[in-house]
């Protein structure tokens, strides 16, 4: 490894492999070929802990391999992402209700920072990019306050299903001002330590996501 090369962990070298092809993802129409000399001077690693973080990454789906011809980054599919709210409406509740019962107030005051610039402004003032970087930061800071680390290896794995619609599902289904007033609901149970009411509405808020895209994926 050269003077320009960071001395990371496997670990982190998958994580940083991982959140490279989560940006690639986003706004990915059509396959495209991975070369690991490329992540490697991206990133200003060696190649074989890029090879190794993407063998890790095929097991999750992200990418696939194809001996002597590399890894394959492929965009979710519509019927890739409806599965994945259906496991996200399970996994939020749990996620949410554990956050109830772990969040202090400094936590529930961190959430509700996270949606401060769209409070009181018409939907039409919303920065569509914006609002939903701000929605992936809430699901994240969600999942980091379940203290759970199997949930969370889980969402590292699995999560890049939502992140990749992250700039236009919810433009696209016209849910930013239902977005806010839910995610809004969510904190306030939080912060009354109400488990119940905060898992309840968590589901509520991916199913009813996964029904209006469902619905624009079908026509019906």
């Amino acid at each position: 490894m050269d003077s320009t090369q960071k001395p990371l962990t496997g670990q982190s070298v998958y994580e940083d492999v991982s959140a490279l092809l989560r940006d690639m993802m986003s706004d990915l129409t059509e396959p495209v070929r991975l070369r690991e000399e490329d992540l490697a001077n991206q990133l200003g690693v060696s190649r074989t802990p890029v090879r190794e973080a993407l063998i890790r990454l095929e097991s999750t789906g992200m990418v696939s391999l194809r001996p002597g011809r590399g890894a394959l980054l492929s965009p979710v599919t519509d019927e890739e992402y409806i599965e994945w709210l259906q496991l996200r409406e399970v996994l939020e509740g749990f996620a949410t209700r554990e956050a109830a019962l772990n969040a202090s107030q400094r936590d529930v005051e961190r959430l509700y920072a996270i949606f401060e610039p769209f409070v009181n402004i018409d939907e039409s003032e919303f920065s569509a990019e914006a609002y939903a970087q701000a929605n992936v930061a809430f699901h994240k800071e969600i999942i980091t306050l379940a203290n759970n680390l199997l949930l969370e290896r889980v969402w590292a794995a699995f999560g890049h299903r939502q992140t990749t619609y992250r700039r236009q599902t919810i433009k696209r289904l016209h849910r930013c001002s239902d977005s806010l007033r839910e995610h809004l609901a969510i904190i306030d149970a939080i912060q009354r330590r109400d488990a119940d009411l905060a898992e309840s509405l968590a589901k509520e808020h991916v199913r009813e996501l996964h029904v209006a895209f469902r619905k624009s994926f079908t026509g019906a």
